[in-house]
């Protein structure tokens, strides 16, 4: 038997599960026993909301093969699709995590929804039918979120990049909160770039060196990790419910769970974090790295 925890607000992100993932990872991806005990971890200590995709490779396969699977709430997303093909893709998730239905089904793509509204329609057949709690949308643009608004669509569920340096969707959570949609932030660690030396920015990342420099500083003026700085500046949100943290080993996963005891210090210093924001989307963005 799994001892349950109070829940936490932080969610697990399954992404190195299914394949090597971030540009600050040096293990590759997660043999497949290390995310089982991973898993099992991320239980006892409360986290019980997991990210996932079609796209992730093995990770739905992985998380399908956790004993303690269906205390689980999965969020899974659907692979680029016609509104025809989305039921297949979303049948295909469920047989390899091995659950009859999930917590939550987003669309991963937006310009595809964009082309093809009729996507939407066969979310809300899914819901319907009961296979789905929660469908949504997983967005990279606050644009989005507004057009979304505008269109007068009504969704459950919304996941959104937010970290230190990407605030872009800040001014947007309280509205996202009156229409009662639970919000998930996902790139706390912008992919590891947090935990760049300055020194190691070069060309693309050249503009961030400062804003590194400053968080840097900050987290050694209150005594704090900065996965720490980063996880707390993101928890501290009323308006934000999950904060989705990838991991790459059991001792990683633990650290984050202990980085919430130092909410009070993060406190102290928010003036400070919000003014590293920054606006520049080529830096915010990974598909618009530079490979």
């Amino acid at each position: 038997m799994i001892f349950m925890a109070k829940e936490s607000k932080l969610a697990l992100g399954t992404a190195q599960f299914g394949f090597d993932y971030g540009i600050s990872n040096k293990t590759g991806q997660i043999k497949a026993e290390k995310a089982l005990e991973i898993l099992g971890k991320a239980v006892e200590n409360g986290i019980t909301v997991v990210d996932t995709a079609f796209a992730y490779g093995e990770s739905e396969a992985v998380i399908g093969k956790f004993s303690g699977k269906n205390s689980l709430k999965v969020v899974s997303k659907a692979s680029k699709c016609s509104a025809e093909e989305l039921p297949v893709f979303f049948r295909k998730s469920l047989e390899k995590l091995g659950l009859e239905k999930i917590y939550a089904y987003l669309l991963h793509d937006f310009d595809s929804f964009q082309k093809n509204p009729g996507l939407w329609d066969a979310m809300k057949e899914l819901k319907k039918q009961g296979l789905v709690e929660k469908i949504g949308f997983s967005l990279y643009h606050p644009k989005h979120a507004e057009e979304l608004f505008h269109q007068g669509f009504e969704f459950d569920l919304v996941q959104i990049p937010f970290s230190v340096f990407d605030q872009r969707f800040l001014e947007l959570l309280p509205a996202l909160k009156k229409r009662n949609v639970e919000v998930h932030a996902r790139s706390v660690f912008l992919q590891g770039l947090v935990f760049k030396k300055p020194e190691e920015l070069e060309g693309q990342f050249a503009g961030i060196k400062e804003k590194v420099s400053g968080l840097i500083a900050i987290s050694e003026e209150i005594g704090v990790s900065i996965a720490s700085v980063c996880i707390n500046f993101v928890a501290l949100d009323e308006n934000i419910d999950k904060v989705v943290l990838g991991v790459d080993s059991l001792s990683n996963l633990e650290e984050n769970i202990k980085a919430l005891s130092h909410q009070n210090k993060v406190k102290f210093v928010l003036p400070k974090l919000l003014g590293l924001k920054e606006d520049n989307e080529k830096i915010l963005l990974p598909f618009k790295w530079k490979k």
